[in-house]
């Protein structure tokens, strides 16, 4: 059986090395190529292994932190619609549970402003990591932080017990040259010890903007011709504005200004309910990605907010008529998110 490798994490280094003048290798055969949700790991090697022969291991973690060369793919969306890095750990976490990651992030030991982390192998999983792949995700996570307008970020790369071979990387500011930073990480490498990564950075301290919508077309309506009360339509255009967030009760209470209780009564009562409101929502955001972009259907139910596959495969049927796959089929290329028939309960 064949292992397979991220497409989202692969897409990031193809388009960087591009960005940054080197020569990522052709693409693995397929109609879907790199817009799947998955390739064959042994094309994902192949292009760090390019990386690594055209530039070294600093190359291959400066590259990894160009996440803005994914700006439009639904995973740039969802992760760039956390409020921190805990938030955005978190997100990258329940991506790695939605494409059956081969290896996964775990945190360790967390502080405030601080998380202890570590990429190792999941279980039933045979083969560790290696180092370049954590050293991958290691620069995507560093990259959706500074995006995300994190101040004082700072990694140190290694286990306590290594502490002489430890790496402190200040990243705001900092210029180190390629050369030296794969001086610096090689030993890490040898000794097996780039799985293991401690982040800092400064509380309180995020001052850029809210990431812009980037679905293909604005999503902030998709709900409005449905005839739903006004409280309806603010939970709604809340969850259209970030699908991929934990939308609990509580949490919608919260956005209202109303207790837990009075939100379910009010609904209640208009033959509404929390879930209904956040599927539907959900469900109109994953129709417009089906509709207008090529992307995988594991990309978009992860960046709509579903669970897993199978909840999103169900919840979408339910709600549309048909399963994410048979409505691309039926409708890309002549409809749009006006097809959907409303659902209300």
């Amino acid at each position: 059986m064949q292992d397979f490798a991220s497409a989202a994490m692969v897409r990031l280094l193809v388009r960087a090395m591009a960005a940054h003048g080197l020569v990522p290798p052709p693409p693995p055969p397929g109609a879907d190529g790199l817009a799947a949700s998955h390739v064959p790991l042994a094309y994902k090697r192949s292009v760090v292994e390019a990386v690594l022969h055209q530039g070294g291991l600093g190359t291959l973690l400066q590259l990894a932190q160009r996440v803005d060369l994914l700006a439009g793919d639904p995973v740039h969306r969802a992760l760039l619609g956390a409020t921190g890095v805990p938030e955005l750990m978190a997100r990258w976490q329940r991506l790695e549970r939605y494409v059956h990651s081969r290896h996964q992030v775990s945190t360790t030991a967390s502080a405030p402003d601080t998380l202890a982390l570590r990429h190792h192998a999941r279980p039933g999983v045979r083969e560790a990591p290696h180092p370049t792949e954590s050293l991958a995700v290691l620069g995507a996570l560093l990259g959706a932080s500074q995006a995300l307008g994190v101040r004082g970020l700072q990694v140190e790369i290694g286990t306590s017990g290594t502490a002489d071979r430890r790496l402190n990387l200040p990243l705001e500011g900092s210029a180190i040259a390629p050369a030296e930073l794969h001086a610096q990480l090689a030993p890490l490498a040898a000794q097996g010890s780039m799985g293991h990564w401690t982040l800092c950075w400064e509380p309180h301290t995020s001052t850029a903007p809210t990431p812009p919508a980037l679905q293909p077309q604005p999503t902030a309506h998709l709900c409005d011709a449905l005839p739903w009360p006004p409280l309806a339509h603010q939970l709604a255009r809340h969850v259209l504005h970030d699908p991929a967030a934990q939308h609990t009760v509580d949490a919608l209470a919260q956005h209202t200004g109303m207790t837990r209780r009075s939100l379910q009564r009010a609904l209640s009562q208009r033959g509404l309910s929390c879930r209904h409101i956040v599927t539907e929502a959900r469900s109109r955001v994953a129709a417009q990605w089906l509709l207008e972009s090529p992307h995988s259907l594991a990309e978009i139910g992860f960046a709509c907010g579903f669970a897993d596959q199978p909840h999103f495969t169900r919840e979408f049927a339910r709600h549309v008529g048909l399963t994410p796959a048979r409505y691309r089929q039926a409708f890309a290329g002549g409809g749009g998110p006006g097809s959907l028939t409303p659902s209300v309960r």
